[in-house]
């Protein structure tokens, strides 16, 4: 089956939100993308605060809903938006949410968990919808018509990418990936090998190489490391995400700048934009 594939931004911070007049422009909340395929399949990746807006979003649409939601790990900023996510509460819809199997616990106890009365006011029994959990390990499956890939990447305890695979269109959702600790070995060839010429490729840039220095062993990316994927996997198009917290819009355009002008002076011709909630990119 083929089609057309349409991405939207709905969060693209890291961490913790971060709102305010120096964010604006970039947005503060934390991970989600939406993925709609050319046969009404919604898929949405991560569920970090920017999925309260996507809920806002499609409701004023209508109230009637489905679709996957796949987390690449259960870290709070890419699962702290569930709880709000109003299609959830709507009889009658219904969710998959997809993420790797953990050896010790489940997938679902971990969202469970966060809604415990103890963190918050209401569990996971007033989600009126038909809401599945389905653990995931690397492989390929097909899910909602598309083809989607999965690999176990580089950050502490288990954290999955994506690609999807939808006619003659791919996208990669690489987030949280530590790519300096990857160099060298195996891992890293074996990402060079999934990104592969990827149409999109939304990778982790939440560093400078100064920062890095310090922050060696977190589990982020700088944004030359993430040039250096993109170039040497022959992508078409670079999509810097999971701002740091702390970078104003600001320090996002100077990142945006260098990366490009770095890709210039190694002669690559690929495309390179960085992350705002509200960009639409159409495959």
């Amino acid at each position: 089956m083929g089609g057309r594939m349409k991405i939207r931004f709905w969060g693209t911070r890291g961490s913790i939100p971060s709102p305010g007049e120096s964010t604006l422009k970039y947005g503060g909340n934390t991970p989600c993308v939406e993925v709609r395929l050319s046969n009404e399949e919604l898929l949405v990746f991560d569920a970090g605060t920017g999925i309260r807006e996507l809920g806002n979003f499609l409701l004023n649409k209508r109230n009637n809903w489905q679709g996957h939601i796949f987390l690449s790990h259960p870290h709070w900023d890419h699962i702290q938006g569930l709880p709000f996510f109003r299609p959830a509460y709507i009889p009658g819809n219904e969710f998959i949410i997809l993420g790797a199997a953990h050896p010790q616990v489940s997938l679902e106890k971990i969202i469970a968990d966060q809604m415990e009365t103890i963190y918050f006011p209401i569990n996971v029994h007033y989600f009126s919808a038909d809401v599945s959990f389905k653990s995931l390990g690397e492989g390929s499956y097909k899910i909602g018509g598309a083809q989607i890939d999965t690999m176990f990447i580089n950050h502490p305890g288990l954290a999955l990418s994506y690609k999807i695979n939808w006619g003659n269109s791919s996208m990669v959702y690489m987030t949280d990936n530590e790519l300096g600790m990857a160099n060298g070995g195996n891992l890293r060839k074996r990402i060079v090998e999934f990104v592969s010429q990827a149409n999109v490729l939304i990778h982790d840039a939440q560093y400078d190489d100064d920062e890095y220095k310090i922050k060696r062993g977190w589990g982020h990316s700088t944004w030359s490391q993430a040039l250096q994927l993109a170039m040497e996997a022959r992508v078409e198009r670079l999509v810097l995400f999971h701002h740091d917290p702390d970078h104003d819009d600001q320090k996002i355009d100077a990142f945006l700048a260098a990366c490009q002008q770095e890709a210039k002076n190694n002669g690559a011709s690929l495309e390179i934009i960085a992350a705002q909630e509200g960009m639409e990119i159409l495959l």
